[in-house]
Order: C-alpha cells, then sequence, then structure tokens
C-alpha cells in the first residue's frame, strides 16, 4: 500500500508521482482524501482522469487529514491498493436522508452476496469502509443498516466534512461526485489487519445538562 500527500494544489509534480507510484504498485484501487477548501473536487477527478486513466477510486473531502505528521488540515492524500493483494469492489447508497433502512439493508446484502459469494470463509478476509455524508444528519441509521446488510464483515469508516464550514461535503465515486451519500468500499486481502477503535473526547469532572436542542438537526442550543 501506497500513500501519498500534498498541501499544494498546483504542484503537478505530485500527480506525476501518483501516476508513477500507480504504475511500480499495480495498484487497482485507490482511497482519496482532500480539503474541500484547499482542493476544489472537480480538481481531484480531472487530475486522476488525467493522470492515472481507468484507475477506480473512491474519494471523500475531510475537516482534517491523518499525514504522516499527524492530524493536518489542507491536503490531498491518495491511498494506492495494489491489485495482487487487494481485491476491492465500491458502491454508492444515494439519497440517504430518505432511502429508509430496508432498501439500503438490500441493497448492502446484494453488494455482499456480489463480493464474497457463496464461500463463507471469505468473509474472514474481508472488511467494509464506509464514508458518508457529514451534514446528512443520518449516519446512525445508515451505519445500522450497514451492519445488519453486512452481517459478519466488519465495518469502519468515518463522515465526511467540509473544513468545518457545514455547508456541502462531497463524496466521489471513479469521477463522480454527489452529497447526501454513502460509499461502501468492500476489500477482501489475505493481509492480515485488524480494526480499532479510537475517541477524540476526553472527560472532565464537569457534568453538563442540555436545557433545550435540536435532536433531527445535531444542534446544542444551551446548557
Amino acid at each position: 500500500v501506497v500513500a501519498l500527500e500534498c498541501d499544494d494544489p498546483g504542484d503537478a509534480g505530485y500527480w506525476a508521482g501518483v501516476a508513477a507510484a500507480r504504475e511500480r504498485s499495480a495498484a487497482g484501487f485507490a482511497l482519496v482524501f482532500f480539503s474541500s477548501a484547499r482542493f476544489a473536487p472537480h480538481t481531484v477527478t480531472e487530475a486522476l482522469a488525467a493522470t492515472c486513466p481507468g484507475l477506480r477510486y473512491a474519494a471523500c473531502s475531510t475537516a482534517g487529514e491523518i499525514t504522516r505528521n499527524g492530524i493536518s488540515e489542507g491536503n490531498l492524500i491518495v491511498i494506492l491498493f495494489p491489485a495482487d493483494r487487494f481485491r476491492i469492489a465500491a458502491h454508492r447508497i444515494r439519497d440517504i436522508r430518505r432511502a429508509g433502512m430496508e432498501r439500503i439493508v438490500a441493497q448492502v446484502g446484494e453488494a455482499k452476496r456480489q463480493f464474497v459469494g457463496p464461500a463463507a470463509a471469505r468473509s474472514a478476509h474481508t472488511f467494509a469502509l464506509c464514508l458518508i455524508d457529514g451534514l446528512s444528519f443520518a449516519e446512525e441509521s445508515v451505519t445500522a443498516a450497514l451492519h445488519w446488510g453486512l452481517d459478519d464483515i466488519p465495518l469502519l469508516g468515518g463522515s465526511a466534512g467540509d473544513d468545518m464550514r457545514f455547508g456541502e461535503t462531497t463524496l466521489i465515486l471513479d469521477g463522480e461526485p454527489a452529497s447526501d451519500a454513502a460509499l461502501l468500499v468492500l476489500v477482501e486481502t489475505q493481509v492480515p489487519f485488524h480494526i480499532f477503535k479510537t475517541d477524540n473526547f476526553v472527560p472532565t469532572p464537569d457534568k453538563l445538562v442540555v436545557t433545550r436542542s435540536d435532536p433531527d438537526r445535531r444542534i446544542v442550543h444551551e446548557f
């Protein structure tokens, strides 16, 4: 797996480096994470189409990126997966605000059946990644539906952001951008993997009681 990062939208050499790394690693799929405040979605899709034609990828805008120097902002990161070590399929789930659990469970279940097939042992070498519109207010219900549809396949992922502007996020699948959507990436590999969880909240001795809020929009107006 090769990861390349950039913080300069005008760095043409970066995309040449991505193309060269794709050739060396024989990558068949990529994950792309980008700051939409610095890298407009159309520049990402155009650059990948020009330098890596035919490469399948899933991308999302962020509110901070994990780089070699830790968590940072204003970056673009391309992660390349060699085709001989990773078998990957990606699917888009549209209209997640109105989709309903039954439709998502059915779509995810069918995606799993097509990917894993009748060999149940494959599930032990498979995991799923979900990237979801962080402004959809539907992450919990969609994640629950994904768990139902995936059954024994472990799930990880996160929400697409927009550099804390809370305007619009972008999810891209093979050059096609969308909002109000989720991307499900199924990965089968013989490379050992382990899914872990971290929390970004630190407990304090202070207690806060919410006295006015808008739960549907996740807004706390008053403590």
